[in-house]
């Protein structure tokens, strides 16, 4: 039987070279790898709110129709300004899990009623409760939530240089066509 060799001088010196390669690849590779996996986090996180956000003024749009004008024969039907306390206090609502720097206060989310024909509106418009919807002229009811600002109060946190991945403002908007038929 033979004897195993010992390791040569030779030998060592290279295995400790190799374990330098190593770290000085992986000094290389590991800004790359987390600059990916923060992006998709950020991006991920961003796609959350931005869908929670449609899906928040979307019911927000149905509750304002939520209550129809002959529940109650003899009863008034819920006036405008009603329908659009619904909508905006649904919309809210659906958004509480927010950070408060992102969470809409009810005051921050427009709520307005136009013709269909009337090109000029749009979801700044004010709300006009005397608006007559029916079945030649229909309305259109329009609910929307923007942050101003989303890259300060992002979920995601920030890191010096990577802001620029995140959009400055997001906003959603949610439109229902109405006739007289259905409030």
């Amino acid at each position: 039987m033979r004897p195993h060799p010992t390791p040569s001088m030779h030998h060592c010196r290279h295995s400790r070279q190799q374990r330098g390669v190593y770290a000085l690849e992986w000094a290389i590779i590991f800004p790359v790898f987390f600059a990916l996996l923060y992006g998709i986090v950020c991006y991920g996180l961003t796609f959350l709110v931005r869908q929670s956000m449609q899906y928040a003024v979307e019911e927000g749009a149905r509750a304002a129709l939520r209550y129809p004008s002959s529940t109650i024969i003899g009863s008034n039907p819920p006036t405008w300004a009603f329908r659009s306390l619904q909508a905006r206090r649904t919309t809210a609502n659906a958004l509480n899990w927010l950070p408060a720097e992102l969470r809409p206060a009810e005051s921050d989310i427009n709520f307005t009623l136009c013709h269909l024909a009337d090109t000029a509106c749009n979801q700044d418009t004010a709300l006009n409760p005397a608006l007559d919807c029916n079945i030649e002229t229909p309305c259109l009811v329009l609910v929307s939530y923007r942050i101003a600002n989303y890259r300060q109060g992002a979920i995601a946190p920030a890191i010096p240089g990577f802001g620029l991945l995140l959009p400055a403002s997001l906003q959603a908007q949610a439109s229902l066509l109405v006739d007289r038929r259905m409030l």
